[in-house]
């Protein structure tokens, strides 16, 4: 051979910027934020389904490992939490904090994950520090002005530049250009002038649209009206990035002492009682984009004035749980639900909770036979990369010899194993599972799989915690009127 004909050293030919606003969008989306985009959708098409049962939301925070742990350690900090109980389970979060709390909660935090990345990382910043104050001073003042939407203010506001930040995230070569020209240009009318002159649109345009094909609310599209009578709602997202963009030259400086003027005779206070409690914002939007994991913006969020800025309050841990405490405490709570009525989806993704965070498993498929009793199939998923395994979890009762699915279904017993045998091997991972049967009426109407990714035996312990689990799947049969979600 020649090394002269060699090419495998050669670097690939660098990739061409995107061009104009619409390649911008598509790259955005389709390249830069796609799993941002994709819990957005999942998440917006549960809050608009009035159908839709909590254990649907749950179902998409459980995918993420990293993402359950985020929402669990929000849940129990000092903001969010402040009756101190414990909270251990996503289900339980969305007992105690409200269904689109934590819907905002999962949103906010895959926008922080997103943009946890190189780029610009100055002007990164800088736009997440500004988004977070903004949004937590649009809360206040909507509180204020007797608001009973603030939380969906708050997301709002939150989101309310994300075409900016994820420009400065993902811009790349043209980012850099536009960084150098913009240097310390503070004037709104020069920075969306060299926008024009470099890219051939202004940022907010990019933000406008990405909103749209995100689907990223009503009230966050309507903010973007340029309406003389603006919604209150509005009017406080409004206000906030007005305030949060008027700090940046100084708490004493003219621009904010006009911007506080003009909030404070929007909620109706003196502005110096505003002022003070724009100072405890200030505070609290630091100590919220820590908890979301922001940590550089929390930093960048302007200190008080007149005072340093207090720690953050510390997160109220769950009281330290043996697996055999948090199994028993879950069990408690299926059975309360399934006195009290719940729907058969809140019963199975609880159920399939206790499975995954209490006896520990990796992923939990929930499968039910067909009306012709021909087949069984992945119908209720959680866990890791389970959403693909149940499309997959579809198996054709009474064909195959010695199946374990099959011996299932006509012992009425539960199985384990140390890795999948048969069909199972085309579709599961290659770890350790149990298998239990979901009865009805004497007969098996489906079965529970859970797996784990690490090698090893399943212990008797693991074992009889995942059938009691399943047990209580069993008595929801009957018990439970039927789910929607």
């Amino acid at each position: 051979m020649h090394p002269e004909l060699d090419f495998e050293d050669i670097p690939p030919l660098p990739a061409e910027p995107p061009r104009g606003l619409s390649g911008w969008i598509a790259h955005i989306r389709e390249q830069d934020m796609p799993a941002f985009g994709n819990i957005v959708d999942a998440v917006r098409s549960i809050v608009t389904d009035e159908s839709a049962s909590a254990s649907r939301l749950a179902s998409v925070i459980l995918r993420d490992q990293a993402m359950t742990t985020k929402v669990l350690r929000l849940a129990n900090s000092a903001y969010f939490n402040a009756s101190h109980h414990g909270v251990s389970t996503i289900s339980r979060a969305i007992v105690v904090l409200g269904f689109d709390t934590v819907a905002d909660m999962a949103v906010g935090l895959a926008l922080v994950d997103a943009l946890l990345r190189g780029g610009v990382r100055g002007r990164v910043t800088q736009e997440m520090a500004r988004c977070f104050f903004a949004a937590t001073v649009a809360r206040g003042l909507a509180r204020m002005h007797g608001e009973g939407r603030a939380e969906e203010v708050f997301i709002a506001a939150l989101l309310a530049r994300v075409g900016e930040m994820a420009f400065w995230c993902f811009g790349g070569s043209q980012a850099e250009v536009l960084d150098e020209q913009l240097g310390a240009v503070a004037d709104d009318a020069k920075i969306q002038s060299a926008q024009q002159v470099v890219l051939g649109f202004r940022l907010r345009q990019l933000t406008v649209q990405l909103a749209r094909e995100w689907r990223l609310g009503s009230l966050l599209i309507e903010s973007f009206d340029s309406s003389p009578r603006p919604s209150a709602l509005v009017t406080s997202i409004r206000l906030g990035h007005a305030i949060a963009q008027a700090v940046g030259h100084g708490w004493d400086s003219p621009a904010m002492h006009e911007a506080i003027a003009e909030a404070a005779r929007f909620v109706g206070l003196p502005a110096a009682d505003l002022n003070e409690e724009l100072e405890r914002l200030a505070t609290e939007a630091a100590h919220l984009a820590a908890g979301y994991g922001a940590g550089e913006a929390a930093e960048a969020i302007p200190s008080p004035k007149r005072q340093a800025r207090a720690p953050a309050p510390p997160v109220v841990e769950a009281p330290p749980e043996s697996p055999a405490e948090r199994q028993l405490n879950i069990l408690r709570e299926l059975s309360v639900r399934i006195m009290s009525g719940a729907n058969f989806a809140d019963v199975v993704y609880l159920a399939c909770e206790g499975i995954l965070h209490g006896v520990g498993f990796d992923r939990v498929i929930v499968a039910l036979v067909t009306p012709n009793r021909r087949q069984v199939v992945g119908k209720y998923a959680l866990g890791s990369q389970s959403e693909g395994l149940a499309r997959q979890f579809v198996f054709t009762l009474g064909e195959v010899a010695n199946d374990p699915i099959d011996q299932v279904f006509a012992t009425l017993k539960p199985i384990r194993a140390n890795r999948p045998r048969g069909r199972l091997q085309a579709v599961v991972g290659a770890g350790p599972f149990c298998m239990a049967p979901l009865v009805g009426q004497g007969r098996c109407i489906g079965l529970v799989y859970a797996e784990r990714d690490t090698p090893g035996q399943i212990d008797d312990e693991s074992y009889f915690a995942v059938a009691h689990f399943v047990q209580h799947m069993t008595m929801a049969v009957q018990a439970l009127r039927p789910s929607a979600g």
